[in-house]
């Protein structure tokens, strides 16, 4: 499977540090459009770096923080932030992630009545704390300083008992094969939970994250009820959200 063989590919690279791209093609016995789109899986979580005509790994401290994600395709993510907080009702409990485009949500939600929001991201509380008028419900959990948000089981757990009305999540990866899909682990414990629990979940990517597997699925394309990016999907996108009446925003 793709997912295990990108697992191998990290490992691989963690080893030797750096490898050609006919290397790996040989290596995993694959085509080299297909080894350039698994490098691209790890070039979105910082841990490969991409050179001319091979690859170098990344160690742990070259992640790319949050901080310096959340300043990337600044426009998409304000046009899908925007598109998004129109789904938002009154009286609406809603589930933000951690991701750095459901922050891009937070400037038009002060219209609603009534709001409750739930968030594992630090950023979030950051931001919302000075409108006493929204309430806040944090996941609790043990805080990732470079993701900013918190992450264990206690989180999962914190979030049994909560009716969330609507779910809005990022992704590091969309495909109808693989589903959406993210490079953490813990992160995606509390996504999976939040999905099985949420009336309504609504996944936010632009272009960028199409036909990009990540390590660890958190859900399948058709339990989602909307679908937001910022340019008009692939043909066979298109088709598959109509005939598993999935809204589509762009």
């Amino acid at each position: 499977m793709r997912v295990d063989r990108i697992r191998e590919l990290e490992t691989y690279l963690q080893r030797k540090e750096s490898a050609t791209l006919p290397e790996l093609c040989d290596y995993f016995n694959v085509s080299l459009n297909t080894i350039r789109r698994d490098i691209k899986v790890l070039q979105v979580n910082g841990r490969v770096t991409k050179v001319y005509g091979g690859v170098l790994y990344n160690p742990d401290d070259a992640v790319v923080p949050v901080h310096d994600r959340s300043h990337k395709a600044l426009p998409e993510k304000d046009h899908i932030g925007s598109l998004a907080a129109s789904l938002v009702e009154d009286n609406d409990t809603i589930y933000l992630d951690s991701g750095t485009t459901t922050l891009h949500m937070l400037p038009h939600l002060k219209q609603y009545k009534n709001l409750t929001i739930v968030s594992n991201s630090f950023l979030v509380y950051n931001e919302m704390q000075h409108h006493p008028e929204i309430s806040l419900f944090s996941t609790g959990g043990l805080y990732n300083h470079k993701t900013k948000s918190f992450v264990s089981m206690g989180a999962v757990d914190n979030l049994k008992d909560i009716r969330i009305s609507k779910a809005f999540m990022g992704a590091t990866g969309v495909s109808i094969e693989q589903g959406a899909t993210n490079n953490s682990f813990h992160e995606a414990q509390i996504k999976k939970a939040v999905v099985k629990i949420a009336q309504k979940v609504i996944l936010m990517a632009d272009h960028s994250k199409l036909d990009v597997t990540a390590a660890v699925c958190f859900s399948s394309l058709a339990n989602l009820y909307a679908y937001i990016t910022d340019t008009r999907p692939p043909q066979e996108l298109v088709e598959f959200f109509k005939n598993n009446n999935i809204k589509l925003l762009y």
